[in-house]
């Protein structure tokens, strides 16, 4: 018989404070001062086509993923809301963002990992292209959209698919590109050289983008 809901695992791994306003869930650690998250994850696909920059483990489009990283929709999903972003409130939950008539929130997105104990960082769009499409990645903008919930409010959208970033349209991805990716034919993103192998450990850098005060 196949498991009840009830029995199913729980997408959302324990919550705790570490102090001076920084958050571990799950595995990802907030800090709000910065307003900011670190998703540890690996590297797992170069050299293949790709049309996300990460999903869950095991994530449905993982074959088409960069990265996988350690947290399962919801986790991220609140990492986002606790460093400020958010959906249209007058959007109800199970409608995908594309409905709403409200930009979304931009936020700035990263890699990292240790090479020789020395610490190196790209950011998400310098990660994804390869050489020959290096020089459009300072065009490239990340918005948040929050995936959304089933109609009972029982499931989400991004637990269920493993979606986490995606530069295609995919409304249950959390964050998606908002504009610069007009990057070719399928199979032009494959991963940049600069990247370490496949299985590395890696880093996911999320940053909200403050508003600024006019």
């Amino acid at each position: 018989m196949p498991a009840r809901a009830a029995d199913a695992p729980s997408p959302m791994g324990e919550m705790k404070p570490l102090g001076d306003n920084r958050f571990q869930i799950g595995r990802i650690v907030v800090d709000k001062r910065v307003a900011s998250f670190v998703v540890p994850g690996k590297v797992h696909v170069l050299e293949k086509p790709l049309e996300y920059l990460a999903t869950s483990r095991g994530g449905k489009k993982s074959y088409e993923a960069l990265l996988e990283l350690d947290s399962s929709g919801s986790e991220f999903n609140v990492a986002c809301i606790l460093v400020g972003l958010e959906r249209d409130p007058d959007l109800p939950l199970w409608k995908p963002y594309f409905l709403s008539q409200r930009p979304a929130q931009p936020v700035r997105l990263s890699v990292a990992w240790m090479d020789g104990g020395k610490r190196s960082q790209l950011t998400a769009a310098e990660a994804l292209l390869p050489a020959e499409l290096r020089a459009k990645a300072a065009s490239v903008e990340w918005q948040y959209t929050g995936s959304f919930t089933s109609m009972d409010g029982s499931q989400y959208a991004a637990d269920k698919t493993g979606s986490l970033i995606s530069f295609i349209k995919d409304p249950s991805a959390v964050i998606e590109a908002a504009a610069g990716t007009n990057w070719g034919p399928y199979g032009a993103v494959r991963g940049s050289a600069q990247l370490p192998a496949e299985g590395t450990a890696v880093e996911l850098v999320v940053e909200a983008i403050k508003a600024s005060k006019q």
